[in-house]
């Protein structure tokens, strides 16, 4: 197999533990949580795949993951074909060069007392791509690319807006022509204002660069425009990966739906359709993630049904269905009807 036939970026099985904080007993084992279990997604050269879910669902620990911030437990991550190994120093300088990272906010990720060329001549330097007597140009075409002044090279962070420092952002990040971008929430902690032009930006370098983007909101309106496809996570989990027009229009997994019936409409056909689908419960933690279906403790279809023992004793897998999409539910053709008041009340 060719190296060019394989996805840009290739997940599979990845989970993520992490200690858990409070005292414990003397030479007893330290308590873990799984911030991220058994996480698969492929995106392709040119794509833009979305990643929604609630705050604490493990979007941008498998962000941090994928750019080696974050250690993993198990599953591996090939970019480009060629494993990522970033608990060694060669496999970080490698990684570096094939995947980088957008953060949400633009006033913490750049350091206040490097000038702008400074910040943005690093990457070339640390990979050795650009000689030095070739840096300021390579730094002012890196300006110019993402509608800066090469001027501003001099300058220090603090003299910028949060939407100019979020573009110096996207500089550094596609200095080397990664063929991967992760972009966690770049728009989040920006004004209204702006958001549109950095996102529109994105999408310009994207589609010039054919790179593979991991877009991380929690804005469905943005992830409807700018991706191809969307995946949904909870508890660490993705429950359902499809076509963004397709998800929008009719989900195949309950917490898809109560996560799309919650965002504003301008447009509804009656009132039980724009009336959002509330959730009972609120999230299990990590530590403790509920046996069978982990939704299946909020989820309103299950109520609906009539509390199917399945769906407690049963974790369900993603299943590709008829439609090309994947959802982790038992029931996925009646996920997207809208709510009705449960069948049985469900201990």
């Amino acid at each position: 197999m060719s190296q060019n036939s394989h996805p840009a970026l290739e997940i599979r099985d990845l989970s993520v533990e992490f200690r858990a904080s409070g005292n414990r007993a003397l030479f007893k084992k330290p308590a873990t949580f799984k911030a991220l279990n058994g996480v698969s997604l492929d995106i392709q050269q040119g794509e833009v795949v979305g990643l929604i879910g609630e705050s604490g669902s493990g979007k941008t620990t498998l962000g941090k993951a994928i750019v080696g911030l974050t250690e993993t437990s198990t599953g591996s991550i090939h970019v480009k074909g060629q494993h990522t190994d970033p608990a060694r120093a060669s496999g970080r300088r490698a990684l570096a060069q094939l995947v980088q990272m957008v953060f949400q906010d633009p006033y913490s990720s750049l350091h206040p007392r490097k000038t702008i060329g400074t910040t943005l001549s690093e990457p070339f330097l640390i990979q050795g791509t650009v000689s030095r007597d070739k840096l300021q140009s390579r730094v002012q075409s890196l300006l110019q690319r993402v509608g800066l002044s090469p001027d501003h090279a001099a300058r220090y962070p603090q003299h910028f807006s949060g939407g100019q420092r979020q573009r110096i952002a996207i500089a550094r990040a596609i200095a080397n022509d990664p063929p991967v971008i992760i972009a966690d929430e770049p728009v989040s902690a920006l004004d209204v204002s702006v958001q549109a032009q950095i996102l529109n930006l994105l999408d310009d370098l994207r589609t010039e660069q054919n790179m593979a983007m991991l877009f991380i909101s929690h804005d469905l309106s943005v992830v409807r425009h700018l991706c191809q496809r969307v995946a949904v996570m909870y508890l660490g989990r993705i429950v359902e990966i499809g076509a963004a027009k397709e998800m929008t229009a009719g989900p195949a997994h309950p917490y898809t739906t109560a996560l799309l019936s919650a965002a504003p409409r301008v447009k509804a056909r009656n009132r039980a359709q724009a009336a959002p689908i509330v959730l009972s419960g609120d999230v299990p933690s990590h530590a403790a993630i509920p046996s069978g279906c982990p939704f299946h403790t909020r989820c309103w279809l299950y109520e609906q049904k009539g509390c199917p023992a399945r769906c407690r004793t049963e974790t369900p897998r993603l299943e590709t269905l008829p439609s090309g999409r994947q959802s982790a539910c038992f029931f996925p053709k009646e996920a997207a009807a809208p709510a009705r008041p449960p069948a049985a009340a469900c201990s």
